[in-house]
């Protein structure tokens, strides 16, 4: 009998679960000493939190975002059109306001009463990754009124659909009685 055979599996793939087990460990540990965020920033970069202006909104190649935006008012194709409200924008803003208290894991970044425009960060659920959201409301003829919205992720380039889904329920939301 020959002593040349290879070790069984199970003994070849112990010394990479050993390595893996411990790279999650040290990652545990680097968290709890500096920090989701500082590490997150430190392996992905900063998050970019500058105001979002529309009029000159250019959008990144990657399709980990989603543009809603009335008709001339987004220098960028929108991949949707804002839907008109029956409402006035003090009203559409009142009823984005209420929504916001319901939603998770939600924290207002910056908000300009006098322009109507607000940015937020929302983090995923497990891996509390952050998306930027800015909303902008806007007069819209005879009364009505409308929004534009970009909401995008800092991080890769794949969000599997989370932004245009989050813009979605929220229209559909703001869009009900």
């Amino acid at each position: 009998m020959s002593t040349d055979q290879p070790p069984p599996r199970t003994a070849r793939r112990l010394p990479i679960v050993k390595f893996i087990i411990l790279l999650v460990v040290a990652l545990l540990v680097l968290v709890a000493f500096v920090g989701r965020d500082r590490v997150l920033a430190s392996l992905f970069g900063p998050l970019d939190l500058r105001p979002v202006d529309f009029s000159s909104l250019v959008l990144g190649p990657n399709p980990n975002q989603f543009l809603v935006c009335p008709p001339d008012f987004c220098a960028a194709t929108p991949h949707m059109a804002s839907p008109l409200f029956a409402v006035p924008v003090a009203e559409l803003r009142q009823r984005w306001m209420d929504l916001l208290k319901t939603r998770p894991n939600m924290e207002t970044v910056t908000a300009d009463d006098q322009a109507l425009q607000y940015d937020y960060i929302q983090r995923s659920k497990i891996m509390r990754f952050p998306d930027s959201i800015t909303l902008r409301f806007l007069q819209a003829p005879a009364g009505g009124s409308t929004l534009a919205i970009y909401s995008r992720s800092h991080y890769g380039k794949s969000d599997f659909g989370v932004n245009e889904a989050r813009v979605r329920s929220w229209l559909a939301q703001l869009a009900a009685p």
